[in-house]
């Protein structure tokens, strides 16, 4: 399986200070020996990067963006930003508007290949249980985060065939680890302060994939070859929303709380009312309530790879990072 090597070669990642994007700009200057270029908006949230040699640039996405400056002299971008929990117009912004941009930018600067992290998120799953690669996306989704993602996803495959450069799409399930991640800080914060984490009995589907195991499925991504146009599932095992939260539970003394899944359903509802804007919504309960299982065949196939850390090492590792924080 033939791979490119990234030793001295000049990447850029963006959402460098973010969750994924600090692991990665961390791993590709340490680990793989790249010249990295980390650019983001809160440039003090990553300046633990300076000291791996990462070199940090200010961008911010929302705001029109010269991407050629940026880029000159780059050979592979690794797209890790994107607008969780933003409003409607901040997530456009940023999910598809920026990334037509900086697709049709790579292309002009002679970046050879441009890696996307999207999510699972984007398919369309109603009805359906096993979400394979071939699954539609989501287009018209009524939740902003699935549906502008998916529309970044698809309008980056239309400009890298227009522009004639290489795009790989990386769709991980839910990603935590040691880090400022929502599956991680955020939920961890809410067990322990009495917040509900999960709907209904939480014993429906949830499908965790460590930090590391992501990483390793990006690089795999920015220099195998056979990834060039090609969409992937990233995933690890399946076990239940009651569980994983569990862990977070155990390790802050409290019981992780639920809410009533026709409550969770009124939120989604009051969430059209202008001026309101509640932490849930159809996006969200279809991930909570729905059993999906995510496929990774065309991962391993495709790009040799699979998860290498299973839920109890990867929540060990997560915990005693937490408890660092504390210190």
């Amino acid at each position: 399986m033939k791979s490119l090597n990234l030793s001295n070669t000049r990447v850029l990642v963006t959402g460098a200070t973010g969750f994924i994007g600090s692991r990665l700009s961390e791993h590709l200057a340490t680990k793989e020996n790249a010249q990295v270029i980390g650019v983001g908006r809160h440039l003090e949230r990553a300046k633990a990067l300076k000291k791996h040699h990462v070199e940090l640039k200010r961008l911010d996405l929302t705001n029109p963006v010269n991407f050629k400056e940026i880029l000159q002299g780059t050979e592979i971008v690794f797209n890790c930003a994107a607008a969780f929990s933003a409003d409607a117009k901040t997530a456009e912004l940023v999910n598809i508007k920026a990334v037509k941009m900086l697709v049709k930018a790579a292309a002009e600067t002679g970046v050879k290949r441009l890696v996307h992290i999207s999510t699972v998120g984007v398919y369309d799953m109603e009805d359906i249980s096993v979400v394979d690669e071939a699954t539609p996306l989501a287009l018209d989704h009524t939740s902003s985060y699935p549906r502008t993602k998916a529309r970044g996803e698809k309008i980056a495959f239309e400009q890298a065939e227009k522009y004639g450069i290489e795009l790989t799409v990386i769709r991980p399930s839910m990603v935590y680890g040691p880090g400022n991640g929502i599956w991680t800080t955020t939920m961890f914060n809410n067990v322990c302060s009495g917040k509900p984490v999960y709907l209904g009995d939480g014993e429906s589907n949830f499908n965790p994939v460590y930090l590391d195991d992501v990483i390793d499925a990006l690089v795999r991504a920015g220099t195998n070859t056979k990834a060039a146009g090609e969409a992937f599932n990233i995933s690890s095992e399946t076990t239940t929303w009651k569980t994983f939260m569990n862990y977070y539970g155990k390790l802050c003394g409290k019981e992780p709380k639920g809410i009533p899944i026709f409550i969770a359903k009124i939120m989604a509802i009051a969430n059209k009312i202008p001026g309101i804007q509640t932490p849930i919504d159809k996006g969200f309960i279809e991930m909570a309530t729905g059993n999906k299982f995510f496929p990774i065949a065309k991962a391993e196939n495709l790009l040799g790879w699979k998860p290498l850390v299973n839920l109890d090492e990867g929540m060990e590792k997560t915990a005693n990072w937490l408890k660092k924080q504390d210190q």
